[in-house]
């Protein structure tokens, strides 16, 4: 079951209709928690007294006026995005994250004795570690590895146990991670191959700008 209700769609369809639902409640929450009109009028002021600074870099006197109503108003611009900000904040940690990690994040085997179970689109399987290999769904490979499980595509790597900060410890495990896009052009750290997060970040972006365009959105 994808995100997109009563539709069983692509992975990499279901993610982006959802990015674009999400840009679009986004730039909602903009357009109508902003005075708009009020944020286009002290953009256009801050870019005058901006020309205005830059002509009176000489005038110590006048370059320190001018300055003092530039933060002035980029005071109030700040301000005014405030609300709208701290409504994506929780929107982005109590929903959109949340709904994409319970449909596509990472599963994990954790191991004891090199043997654990994991669960991989609704499917109980038992994976294993032995000699820097994985074994699961009778498929075995030198890990990291990219291999089909279920139908989809799975990037597979091996994590020892570890602990941070003396305190969080993370036990023995195998992680699988669903690939939901292939890109024609690896990207750095990230590569060729992008899960929901970087999927969801690479669709929200066009969106946010089409709506933002088409919403006449200033701040």
């Amino acid at each position: 079951m994808g995100i997109i209700p009563f539709l069983t769609l692509p992975p990499i369809i279901d993610v982006f209709l959802f990015s674009g639902l999400m840009a679009l409640i986004l730039s909602l929450t903009q357009k109508f928690l902003v005075n708009q009109h009020e944020a286009k009028r002290i953009k256009d002021r801050m870019t005058s007294l901006n020309k205005e600074m830059k002509e009176k870099q000489n005038d110590k006197e006048s370059y320190s006026r001018i300055m003092d109503d530039y933060m002035r108003e980029n005071s109030v611009l700040m301000r005014m995005s405030m609300k709208p900000s701290l409504l994506a904040f929780v929107l982005f940690i109590f929903i959109f994250i949340p709904t994409l990690e319970h449909s596509y994040g990472d599963r994990h085997a954790i191991l004891t004795d090199g043997i654990g179970n994991v669960t991989l689109a609704a499917v109980p399987y038992t994976a294993s570690y032995s000699d820097g290999k994985v074994t699961a769904d009778g498929i075995e490979c030198a890990v990291p590895c990219e291999r089909q499980i279920t139908g989809i595509n799975w990037e597979i790597r091996h994590e020892p146990a570890s602990t941070t900060l003396f305190v969080f410890h993370t036990p023995e495990r195998i992680v699988f991670s669903q690939i939901i896009a292939r890109l024609p052009i690896p990207l750095p750290l990230a590569g060729e191959n992008v899960s929901w997060t970087g999927w969801y970040l690479i669709s929200l972006i066009p969106f946010v700008m089409l709506f933002r365009k088409i919403m006449k959105i200033s701040l």
